[in-house]
């Protein structure tokens, strides 16, 4: 979240927002989307990024330091590609049309 606050393909998109708490909150939401023992009880993504105006470019530069982030941790090219395909079907949610 931090490199994405300050790319400056996606920043418009974080100014003003407590990292910390996005952070938090983006975390929770990734271990429960990845099986794990979190339970997400956040905004649907519908609703968090309504106002936001949100372009497919930025959506899809996100979802490029994502890769990059998991590359960098060495996440496994398999479980890497799941979480991609679970996240995936949230950017008709996020992505203004």
């Amino acid at each position: 979240m931090a490199r994405a606050a300050e790319d400056p393909r996606t920043r418009r998109t974080f100014e003003g927002v407590k990292l910390s708490v996005l952070q938090t909150s983006v975390a929770t939401q990734l271990c429960a989307i990845a099986d794990g023992p979190c339970v997400y009880e956040g905004e649907s993504m519908r609703n968090s990024h309504a106002e936001l105006g949100i372009t497919g470019s930025e959506f899809d530069a996100l979802v490029q330091i994502l890769r990059e982030e998991m590359d960098a941790a060495q996440v496994s090219t398999a479980a890497k590609n799941e979480l991609l395909r679970r996240l995936a079907p949230m950017r008709r949610d996020i992505v203004v049309r």
